[in-house]
């Protein structure tokens, strides 16, 4: 596990325009999402106040808010480290998205006007941002819709809950787009939206939770896929460097 701030040159730049810790925290989680800041990655208070030319208040703050985003974890004795997302995180993350997701739907029935539009425009903002060709916009556009669809829920407490793994979401939809290269065909994706969308809009609940289901549990497939190889991965780089460090001590073979 890595125990550097590598990742920050630069936040400064910014920080001196802009100044708060709230600030701060949606730069570097930015930077989480699309891998300038690698998991396992220390985010000391000292090293932190020192690239954003912010007070260690600020440094603290901005850690908090941090922990609380759900891509970073306090550990007693070493402080924040960015989270290495496992399999088993996807697998949990998404049990959690379809039961929120689905209470969306099911509480749907026929939409007010605002809440069509909102639909519409989260729509909208998906093919935009897969014509962009940019991953974080697409990301984010995601999220945009799948939290629309909470929200049909009327819930404050739901949507509060929901934003609280929406970061943890958003890193493992970064990390699949980018190996996948989801962002260069992401037509599957629109029309998948496009259809869950419409069938809300008529009503047809039973429709759109079908084809919900079904687009949450292809995806959360993948994203378990992924992760289970980054995670083998990890574990042969660990042992093949224990194996090594091993070798060393002994010296040289006779």
């Amino acid at each position: 596990m890595s125990t550097d701030s590598a990742g920050l040159a630069g936040l400064g730049n910014s920080l001196h325009r802009r100044g708060s810790a709230d600030q701060l925290a949606d730069e570097i989680l930015e930077r989480i999402v699309n891998g300038q800041i690698r998991p396992g990655t220390s985010l000391r208070e000292a090293a932190l106040a020192d690239a954003g030319g912010v007070s260690r208040n600020t440094a603290r703050e901005t850690l908090r808010i941090l922990v609380a985003g759900g891509l970073v974890q306090h550990y007693p004795h070493r402080g924040a480290v960015v989270c290495e997302l496992g399999p088993d995180d996807i697998r949990d993350i998404y049990r959690l998205r379809m039961i929120m997701e689905l209470e969306g739907v099911r509480a749907a029935g026929q939409l007010r006007p605002e809440q069509e539009q909102r639909l519409n425009q989260a729509v909208e903002d998906f093919e935009a941002a897969a014509a962009s060709k940019d991953v974080a916009h697409l990301v984010a556009a995601d999220i945009g819709f799948h939290s629309r669809i909470v929200e049909l829920a009327d819930s404050p407490r739901l949507n509060r809950f929901y934003r609280s793994i929406a970061n943890e979401v958003r890193f493992g939809f970064s990390v699949v787009s980018v190996l996948d290269r989801e962002a260069e065909q992401p037509e599957p994706l629109i029309e998948e939206h496009r259809q869950i969308c419409l069938h809300l809009i008529q009503g047809d609940t039973t429709a759109a939770a079908e084809l919900l289901t079904a687009h949450l549990r292809r995806f959360g497939e993948r994203l378990y896929e992924v992760f289970s190889r980054l995670d083998n991965h990890r574990e042969n780089t660990a042992t093949s460097g224990r194996d090594e460090k091993r070798v060393s001590a002994a010296g040289p073979a006779a």
